[in-house]
Protein backbone atom coordinates (compact mmCIF):
# COMPACT_ATOMS: atom_id res chain seq x y z
CA UNK A 1 0.00 0.00 0.00
CA UNK A 2 2.79 2.43 0.93
CA UNK A 3 4.71 1.53 -2.26
CA UNK A 4 1.63 2.18 -4.39
CA UNK A 5 1.14 5.58 -2.73
CA UNK A 6 4.78 6.53 -3.30
CA UNK A 7 4.58 5.45 -6.94
CA UNK A 8 1.41 7.47 -7.43
CA UNK A 9 2.98 10.53 -5.82
CA UNK A 10 6.10 10.25 -7.98
CA UNK A 11 4.02 9.88 -11.12
CA UNK A 12 1.88 12.92 -10.21
CA UNK A 13 4.98 15.03 -9.51
CA UNK A 14 6.66 14.04 -12.79
CA UNK A 15 3.51 14.65 -14.78
CA UNK A 16 2.96 18.04 -13.13
CA UNK A 17 6.53 19.08 -13.97
CA UNK A 18 6.12 18.13 -17.64
CA UNK A 19 2.72 19.80 -17.82
CA UNK A 20 4.09 23.02 -16.32
CA UNK A 21 7.05 22.93 -18.71
CA UNK A 22 4.69 22.57 -21.66
CA UNK A 23 2.36 25.36 -20.53
CA UNK A 24 5.13 27.79 -19.58
CA UNK A 25 6.79 27.79 -23.00
CA UNK A 26 9.39 30.44 -23.70
CA UNK A 27 8.86 33.06 -26.43
CA UNK A 28 10.02 32.05 -29.89
CA UNK A 29 13.51 33.41 -30.68
CA UNK A 30 13.71 36.01 -33.45
CA UNK A 31 15.97 33.85 -35.63
CA UNK A 32 13.51 30.96 -35.42
CA UNK A 33 10.58 33.24 -36.29
CA UNK A 34 12.40 34.66 -39.33
CA UNK A 35 13.34 31.15 -40.45
CA UNK A 36 9.71 30.03 -40.16
CA UNK A 37 8.36 33.05 -42.02
CA UNK A 38 10.91 32.54 -44.79
CA UNK A 39 9.46 29.09 -45.44
CA UNK A 40 12.71 27.24 -44.76
CA UNK A 41 11.17 24.62 -42.52
CA UNK A 42 10.21 24.61 -38.88
CA UNK A 43 11.82 26.73 -36.25
CA UNK A 44 15.19 25.59 -34.94
CA UNK A 45 15.60 24.57 -31.34
CA UNK A 46 17.24 27.09 -29.09
CA UNK A 47 20.41 25.97 -27.32
CA UNK A 48 19.16 27.57 -24.10
CA UNK A 49 15.74 26.03 -24.25
CA UNK A 50 16.08 24.24 -20.93
CA UNK A 51 14.86 20.80 -19.95
CA UNK A 52 11.72 21.00 -22.08
CA UNK A 53 13.54 21.69 -25.35
CA UNK A 54 16.29 19.16 -24.64
CA UNK A 55 13.76 16.44 -23.83
CA UNK A 56 11.65 17.15 -26.90
CA UNK A 57 14.74 17.47 -29.08
CA UNK A 58 16.11 14.15 -27.86
CA UNK A 59 12.77 12.47 -28.49
CA UNK A 60 12.56 13.97 -31.98
CA UNK A 61 16.06 12.72 -32.77
CA UNK A 62 15.08 9.23 -31.63
CA UNK A 63 12.08 9.25 -33.98
CA UNK A 64 14.26 10.53 -36.81
CA UNK A 65 16.83 7.75 -36.31
CA UNK A 66 14.09 5.11 -36.21
CA UNK A 67 13.71 5.44 -39.99
CA UNK A 68 10.10 6.64 -39.85
CA UNK A 69 9.06 8.82 -42.78
CA UNK A 70 8.12 12.19 -41.26
CA UNK A 71 7.40 14.07 -44.48
CA UNK A 72 3.65 13.56 -44.20
CA UNK A 73 3.71 14.70 -40.57
CA UNK A 74 5.75 17.76 -41.54
CA UNK A 75 3.18 18.66 -44.22
CA UNK A 76 0.34 18.33 -41.72
CA UNK A 77 2.25 20.48 -39.25
CA UNK A 78 2.79 23.10 -41.93
CA UNK A 79 -0.93 23.11 -42.72
CA UNK A 80 -1.96 23.42 -39.06
CA UNK A 81 0.67 26.08 -38.36
CA UNK A 82 2.50 24.16 -35.64
CA UNK A 83 6.12 23.16 -35.21
CA UNK A 84 7.44 19.66 -34.65
CA UNK A 85 8.55 20.62 -31.15
CA UNK A 86 5.04 21.74 -30.20
CA UNK A 87 3.55 18.54 -31.59
CA UNK A 88 6.02 16.35 -29.70
CA UNK A 89 5.29 18.33 -26.53
CA UNK A 90 1.57 17.59 -26.96
CA UNK A 91 2.29 13.90 -27.48
CA UNK A 92 4.52 13.64 -24.42
CA UNK A 93 2.11 15.62 -22.24
CA UNK A 94 -0.87 13.45 -23.26
CA UNK A 95 1.16 10.26 -22.71
CA UNK A 96 2.27 11.37 -19.24
CA UNK A 97 -1.28 12.34 -18.27
CA UNK A 98 -2.54 8.93 -19.41
CA UNK A 99 0.28 7.22 -17.52
CA UNK A 100 -0.40 9.05 -14.25
CA UNK A 101 -4.20 8.82 -14.28
CA UNK A 102 -4.56 5.16 -13.13
CA UNK A 103 -2.12 5.56 -10.17
CA UNK A 104 -4.04 8.66 -9.08
CA UNK A 105 -7.31 6.74 -9.24
CA UNK A 106 -5.66 3.88 -7.33
CA UNK A 107 -4.61 6.28 -4.59
CA UNK A 108 -8.09 7.81 -4.37
CA UNK A 109 -9.94 4.49 -4.15
CA UNK A 110 -7.36 3.12 -1.72
CA UNK A 111 -8.16 5.96 0.67
CA UNK A 112 -11.76 4.76 0.58
CA UNK A 113 -10.81 1.20 1.47
CA UNK A 114 -11.27 -0.22 -2.05
CA UNK A 115 -8.41 -2.36 -3.38
CA UNK A 116 -7.60 -2.68 -7.07
CA UNK A 117 -5.28 -5.28 -8.64
CA UNK A 118 -1.87 -3.87 -9.46
CA UNK A 119 -1.84 -5.64 -12.83
CA UNK A 120 -5.02 -3.82 -13.83
CA UNK A 121 -3.47 -0.49 -12.91
CA UNK A 122 -0.34 -1.24 -14.94
CA UNK A 123 -2.35 -2.32 -17.98
CA UNK A 124 -4.62 0.71 -17.73
CA UNK A 125 -1.66 3.09 -17.40
CA UNK A 126 0.08 1.51 -20.40
CA UNK A 127 -3.05 1.66 -22.56
CA UNK A 128 -3.87 5.25 -21.64
CA UNK A 129 -0.27 6.33 -22.22
CA UNK A 130 -0.25 4.74 -25.68
CA UNK A 131 -3.62 6.33 -26.46
CA UNK A 132 -2.43 9.72 -25.31
CA UNK A 133 0.71 9.39 -27.41
CA UNK A 134 -1.23 8.59 -30.60
CA UNK A 135 -4.21 10.92 -30.05
CA UNK A 136 -2.40 14.19 -31.04
CA UNK A 137 -1.47 12.60 -34.38
CA UNK A 138 -5.10 11.76 -35.11
CA UNK A 139 -6.31 15.21 -34.10
CA UNK A 140 -3.62 16.89 -36.18
CA UNK A 141 -4.51 14.86 -39.26
CA UNK A 142 -8.16 15.76 -38.81
CA UNK A 143 -7.39 19.48 -38.51
CA UNK A 144 -5.05 19.29 -41.50
CA UNK A 145 -7.71 17.56 -43.61
CA UNK A 146 -10.26 20.23 -42.69
CA UNK A 147 -7.83 23.01 -43.60
CA UNK A 148 -6.97 21.39 -46.92
CA UNK A 149 -10.67 21.09 -47.67
CA UNK A 150 -11.15 24.76 -46.86
CA UNK A 151 -8.17 25.66 -49.04
CA UNK A 152 -9.74 23.83 -51.98
CA UNK A 153 -12.98 25.78 -51.47
CA UNK A 154 -11.05 29.06 -51.39
CA UNK A 155 -8.92 28.10 -54.39
CA UNK A 156 -11.95 27.75 -56.66
CA UNK A 157 -13.10 31.26 -55.63
CA UNK A 158 -9.58 32.55 -56.17
CA UNK A 159 -9.49 31.18 -59.71
CA UNK A 160 -12.83 32.85 -60.45
CA UNK A 161 -11.42 36.17 -59.24
CA UNK A 162 -8.31 35.70 -61.38
CA UNK A 163 -10.49 34.93 -64.39
CA UNK A 164 -12.56 38.09 -63.85
CA UNK A 165 -9.45 40.27 -63.54
CA UNK A 166 -7.96 38.68 -66.66
CA UNK A 167 -11.19 39.46 -68.53
CA UNK A 168 -10.69 43.11 -67.57
CA UNK A 169 -7.40 43.15 -69.47
CA UNK A 170 -4.85 42.66 -66.69
CA UNK A 171 -1.77 40.50 -67.03
CA UNK A 172 -1.39 37.08 -65.44
CA UNK A 173 0.89 38.14 -62.58
CA UNK A 174 -1.18 41.24 -61.84
CA UNK A 175 -4.37 39.19 -61.79
CA UNK A 176 -2.83 36.64 -59.42
CA UNK A 177 -1.70 39.34 -56.98
CA UNK A 178 -4.95 41.37 -57.09
CA UNK A 179 -7.12 38.28 -56.61
CA UNK A 180 -5.04 37.19 -53.60
CA UNK A 181 -5.36 40.66 -52.04
CA UNK A 182 -9.15 40.58 -52.47
CA UNK A 183 -9.69 37.50 -50.29
CA UNK A 184 -9.54 36.83 -46.57
CA UNK A 185 -8.75 33.78 -44.46
CA UNK A 186 -5.92 31.31 -44.07
CA UNK A 187 -5.94 30.11 -47.69
CA UNK A 188 -5.68 33.60 -49.18
CA UNK A 189 -2.99 34.47 -46.61
CA UNK A 190 -0.94 31.50 -47.82
CA UNK A 191 -1.37 32.59 -51.44
CA UNK A 192 -0.35 36.17 -50.63
CA UNK A 193 2.67 34.94 -48.69
CA UNK A 194 3.76 32.70 -51.58
CA UNK A 195 3.39 35.56 -54.07
CA UNK A 196 5.31 37.95 -51.80
CA UNK A 197 8.20 35.50 -51.42
CA UNK A 198 8.24 34.94 -55.18
CA UNK A 199 8.33 38.68 -55.82
CA UNK A 200 11.20 39.19 -53.37
CA UNK A 201 13.13 36.20 -54.73
CA UNK A 202 12.57 37.23 -58.34
CA UNK A 203 10.87 33.98 -59.37
CA UNK A 204 7.62 33.31 -61.20
CA UNK A 205 4.33 33.07 -59.23
CA UNK A 206 3.51 29.64 -60.64
CA UNK A 207 6.75 28.25 -59.31
CA UNK A 208 5.85 29.62 -55.87
CA UNK A 209 2.38 28.06 -56.16
CA UNK A 210 3.91 24.72 -57.12
CA UNK A 211 6.18 24.84 -54.08
CA UNK A 212 3.25 25.79 -51.85
CA UNK A 213 1.21 22.90 -53.23
CA UNK A 214 4.05 20.50 -52.43
CA UNK A 215 4.50 21.90 -48.92
CA UNK A 216 0.79 21.70 -48.12
CA UNK A 217 0.18 18.48 -50.12
CA UNK A 218 -2.44 20.09 -52.39
CA UNK A 219 -2.55 18.47 -55.85
CA UNK A 220 -5.11 21.04 -57.06
CA UNK A 221 -2.69 23.89 -56.44
CA UNK A 222 0.13 22.07 -58.23
CA UNK A 223 -2.11 21.47 -61.24
CA UNK A 224 -3.13 25.13 -61.23
CA UNK A 225 0.55 26.13 -61.13
CA UNK A 226 1.24 23.92 -64.16
CA UNK A 227 -1.55 25.60 -66.15
CA UNK A 228 -0.30 29.05 -65.18
CA UNK A 229 3.23 28.10 -66.20
CA UNK A 230 1.99 27.26 -69.70
CA UNK A 231 0.30 30.65 -69.91
CA UNK A 232 3.32 32.52 -68.61
CA UNK A 233 6.02 30.78 -70.61
CA UNK A 234 4.31 29.62 -73.81
CA UNK A 235 1.51 32.16 -74.11
CA UNK A 236 -1.28 29.59 -73.83
CA UNK A 237 -4.87 30.72 -73.35
CA UNK A 238 -5.27 30.75 -69.59
CA UNK A 239 -8.79 32.09 -69.06
CA UNK A 240 -10.61 29.05 -70.45
CA UNK A 241 -8.29 26.72 -68.55
CA UNK A 242 -8.81 28.53 -65.23
CA UNK A 243 -12.57 28.66 -65.72
CA UNK A 244 -12.77 24.94 -66.49
CA UNK A 245 -10.55 24.12 -63.50
CA UNK A 246 -12.65 26.27 -61.16
CA UNK A 247 -15.87 24.59 -62.34
CA UNK A 248 -14.36 21.15 -61.87
CA UNK A 249 -13.22 22.06 -58.36
CA UNK A 250 -16.66 23.42 -57.45
CA UNK A 251 -18.30 20.20 -58.69
CA UNK A 252 -15.90 18.14 -56.61
CA UNK A 253 -16.42 20.36 -53.57
CA UNK A 254 -20.19 20.06 -53.93
CA UNK A 255 -19.96 16.27 -54.06
CA UNK A 256 -17.65 16.35 -51.04
CA UNK A 257 -20.07 18.50 -49.04
CA UNK A 258 -22.98 16.22 -49.95
CA UNK A 259 -20.99 13.22 -48.79
CA UNK A 260 -20.16 14.90 -45.47
CA UNK A 261 -23.82 15.86 -45.01
CA UNK A 262 -24.96 12.28 -45.61
CA UNK A 263 -22.34 10.97 -43.18
CA UNK A 264 -23.50 13.47 -40.55
CA UNK A 265 -27.10 12.37 -41.09
CA UNK A 266 -26.14 8.75 -40.54
CA UNK A 267 -24.23 9.63 -37.38
CA UNK A 268 -27.31 11.42 -36.04
CA UNK A 269 -29.26 8.16 -36.18
CA UNK A 270 -26.78 6.30 -33.94
CA UNK A 271 -28.05 7.75 -30.59
CA UNK A 272 -31.64 6.85 -31.50
CA UNK A 273 -30.64 3.26 -32.31
CA UNK A 274 -28.71 2.96 -29.03
CA UNK A 275 -31.69 4.35 -27.11
CA UNK A 276 -34.09 1.87 -28.74
CA UNK A 277 -31.76 -1.06 -28.03
CA UNK A 278 -31.38 0.04 -24.40
CA UNK A 279 -35.16 0.33 -24.03
CA UNK A 280 -35.68 -3.16 -25.48
CA UNK A 281 -33.09 -4.62 -23.10
CA UNK A 282 -34.63 -2.74 -20.16
CA UNK A 283 -38.13 -4.03 -20.97
CA UNK A 284 -37.20 -7.53 -22.10
CA UNK A 285 -34.73 -8.46 -19.35
CA UNK A 286 -37.37 -8.99 -16.58
CA UNK A 287 -39.48 -11.17 -18.91
CA UNK A 288 -36.44 -13.21 -19.99
CA UNK A 289 -35.40 -13.56 -16.34
CA UNK A 290 -38.83 -14.94 -15.35
CA UNK A 291 -39.15 -17.25 -18.37
CA UNK A 292 -35.68 -18.76 -18.20
CA UNK A 293 -35.78 -18.99 -14.42
CA UNK A 294 -32.35 -17.52 -13.68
Amino acid sequence: MIAAGLAAGAAITFGSMLLAAGLLARPEPLADALDRLAGNGHARRSAAGGIRNRTIGWFGDVLARSGRDTREIDRDLRVTGRTREQHLADKLTAAVVGLTLPPVLLLIVSLGGVHMPLAFVVLAATGLAATGFVLPDLLMRRRAAERRRGFRYALSSYLDLVNVILAAGAGVETALADAADAGHGWAFAQLRSALARARLAGESPWRAFRRLGEDLDLPELRETASGLALAGTHGARVRASLQARAQAMRSRDLADMEGHAEAATERMSVPSVVLVVGFIVFVGYPAAYEILGF
